[in-house]
């Protein structure tokens, strides 16, 4: 972390920037909920033995801590405070909350995620990359396993509103337990190829693409039925729709799903670094090619014809080489949450769907929560 934000600001180094966005949500808290803070790197730190009441008195003990932190702690072994963290019992009638800030990548991304997938039942994970390096696989694979929100800060961005963001979705309660279901006419089938989603907060919005084959029906019509809970209500919506593909529907809501059907297996990759490389490389560039949508294995070629030469030689490939990383922060946060939408216990869903003809995609579908 004592690497800088990017080449602009070189003065201004990740282990800053993470003090800095600390520091601010030190300052946010609300009084009366319990925290503890971790420092982690080769080994980890924390500066409570356990969670305790967020008060005056707490607040500046830990400001005066922070403000001293360095990247002094070598790599990045964010398992052990996580497991650290798991095994303290949660305060009652307090909801654990966990803001995890850090620069660069792990070895182990599918333990980490898998650990706090196995854990999400007792807590929500928010986390912070610092930098350009970031890890993207890591940062939105905690969130998302985590039924928390991701966030990238890099130098260009403003840190503000971003952690108040992150801290307003801590503190009011997510729309759960997601499913959508098809009511559809004989011989037409929908395969949703967008991620499942497991958390929604107020004034998010997410999306849902689905695939949808017909092989012989006369009838025209179908219905989709998201289902899901906020703060402990079932609740649900319904929307009508035509099989009948528009005259003027273009292929861009098939290039977007295609594009979030590759940066899910691209992030699979990512995490299973293994013996499925290969296959999910294969999908990738095939996807890839046919929808025009660029990936990690793809690239676009643009070819000057002006000088009326042949291009010739091998391409070339420059690798990029990572920079070591130090220090990291977690902010373990517990805080009673209480409902705040509109109605009191129901959210708003607006769905709407598209469907067009295309070789990858036959019809695609797209909700938008």
């Amino acid at each position: 972390m004592g690497c800088p934000m990017n080449n602009r600001k070189p003065q201004e180094t990740r282990i800053s920037s993470a003090r800095d966005t600390l520091l601010l949500l030190l300052k946010s808290l609300p009084m009366g909920c319990f925290f503890n803070i971790y420092s982690f790197g080769s080994t980890f730190e924390h500066i409570f033995p356990t969670s305790v009441e967020y008060n005056e008195k707490t607040m500046e003990e830990a400001l005066k801590k922070v403000e001293k932190m360095e990247a002094n702690l070598g790599g990045t072994e964010i398992l052990w405070p996580l497991e650290h963290i798991y095994s303290q019992p949660c305060i009652p009638k307090q909801p654990r909350q966990l803001f995890v800030f850090t620069d660069g990548e792990v070895g182990n991304t599918k333990e980490v995620t898998g650990l706090v997938k196995k854990n999400a039942g007792s807590h929500r994970c928010f986390s912070f990359g610092i930098g350009e390096g970031a890890s993207s696989a890591l940062i939105n694979g905690m969130a998302k396993e985590g039924g928390g929100h991701a966030q990238f800060i890099t130098g260009t961005d403003r840190m503000q509103p971003k952690v108040m963001q992150s801290l307003r979705f801590a503190l009011q309660p997510a729309v759960e337990d997601i499913s959508v279901s098809w009511d559809l006419p004989k011989g037409v089938t929908a395969t949703i190829v967008s991620p499942p989603i497991t958390a929604i907060f107020q004034g998010q919005r997410s999306l849902i693409y689905a695939q949808l084959a017909r092989q012989s029906s006369e009838a025209t019509d179908g219905s989709v039925t998201v289902k899901y809970s906020l703060a402990g209500h079932p609740s649900q919506n319904q929307l009508h729709f035509n099989l009948k593909p528009a005259e003027d529907s273009g292929l861009t809501v098939h290039r977007l799903a295609a594009r979030t059907v590759i940066r899910s297996l691209e992030s699979e990759q990512r995490t299973h670094r293994g013996q499925q490389d290969e296959e999910v490389k294969k999908k990738v560039v095939e996807l890839s090619v046919q929808s025009g949508v660029s990936s990690s294995f793809t690239a676009f070629i643009a070819v000057n014809k002006d000088g009326g030469k042949a291009v010739q030689g091998p391409l070339v490939r420059r690798n990029i080489p990572t920079p070591s990383f130090g220090r990291r922060l977690v902010v373990s946060l517990g805080k009673t949450l209480h409902p705040t939408t509109d109605g009191g216990q129901r959210a708003r869903w607006r769905l709407c769907m598209a469907a067009s003809l295309l070789s990858v995609f036959p019809r695609t579908a797209v909700a938008t929560l």
